[in-house]
């Protein structure tokens, strides 16, 4: 926690809570900045509003290079879903339902009410899928990443791969996550497994059902413009569900990372900052302001996003 505040607040960042009953939501708000100077003149309009959603047993600071590239031109909101990052609520993490009602709070309180970009991240594209069925006005254009939830999966498989009890398990999601783990993520196996182990990840694991997943029917509603980005090797989440969510879907595009496992934002982040800014140019935001374009497009699949020889790792 100390470590994720940190970090955000030497890059600019300032740190937020929006309380809500028992809950006290921590969030960073990182301005549009470029070489630490305002990019944005007086006149220009206003950023390009983003909230992202960071994965399970994660913190928001995970997102890492992906913060640089969008704040040069956005305006960022990254909350923390979980203790792990400070935030404080029952069971020590944000569930489903409370996560995306108090997210819809955060966008009308924080961003003006939207309609806005909102990116997630494996648990949290999950959480970003509820949040643009509850309030689809609120979003402009939807991210999903590696994205957990979708129904048409093997779930036993995942459930013992996520469910991790030692240091083999560790190594075992390791293999799912990671086409070659980095090297902070190889010395940092024991930290993985407390943060795996811990009450917010136990907890809310142990609050998901069938119930909770969506289906082709339900992405068939999501009528913003939707980007898919997949590591082409997720072990996690294979790159055969992207496919499917991508034909449900009435207007997507799916970019695939060469050579990625599922924690692309650890394992590529450059590929992945790369193709966050090429959706953003082929996925308008006028776009989804267009009431005519709604469902009258049928779903694309992108070509696979480049995979510079260079930091790939």
């Amino acid at each position: 926690m100390i470590a994720s505040a940190l970090l955000l607040m030497m890059s600019g960042a300032r740190r937020r809570r929006l309380q809500d009953g028992e809950v006290s939501l921590v969030y960073y708000v990182l301005e549009p900045r470029r070489w630490g100077r305002l990019r944005r003149q007086p006149g220009a309009g206003p950023a390009e509003p983003w909230l992202l959603l960071h994965g399970l047993g994660s913190v928001a600071a995970s997102w890492g290079r992906v913060l640089y590239a969008l704040r040069r031109e956005c305006r960022l909101v990254v909350p923390e879903l979980s203790a792990l990052g400070g935030t404080r609520a029952p069971g020590g993490s944000l569930g489903l339902e409370m996560g995306a009602r108090l997210l819809t709070r955060l966008i009308e309180e924080e961003l003006g009410g939207g309609p806005v970009t909102l990116a997630g991240l494996s648990m949290g594209a999950w959480m970003a899928v509820r949040i643009s069925q509850r309030r689809p006005e609120l979003i402009a254009r939807l991210v999903l990443i590696d994205a957990a939830g979708y129904r048409d999966q093997d779930w036993d498989r995942i459930g013992k791969l996520v469910r991790v009890q030692d240091l083999a398990g560790v190594d075992r999601l390791y293999g799912a996550m990671f086409r070659r783990a980095p090297w902070v993520m190889r010395r940092s196996r024991r930290t993985f497994l407390q943060a795996y182990t811990s009450p917010p990840v136990r907890n809310l694991l142990a609050s998901l059902g069938e119930p909770d997943t969506y289906r082709d029917r339900d992405l068939a509603l999501l009528t913003m413009p939707v980007a898919l980005i997949w590591g082409e090797c997720d072990g996690l989440f294979d790159l055969d569900a992207a496919r499917a969510m991508a034909a449900a879907l009435p207007r997507s595009r799916l970019y695939v990372l060469r050579d990625c496992g599922h924690a692309v934002h650890l394992e590529c982040p450059r590929d992945l900052a790369a193709a966050l800014q090429r959706l953003r140019r082929e996925l308008p935001l006028t776009a989804a302001h267009d009431p005519g374009a709604a469902g009258t497009t049928r779903p694309t699949a992108a070509d696979p996003a480049p995979h510079p020889s260079a930091g790939a790792g």
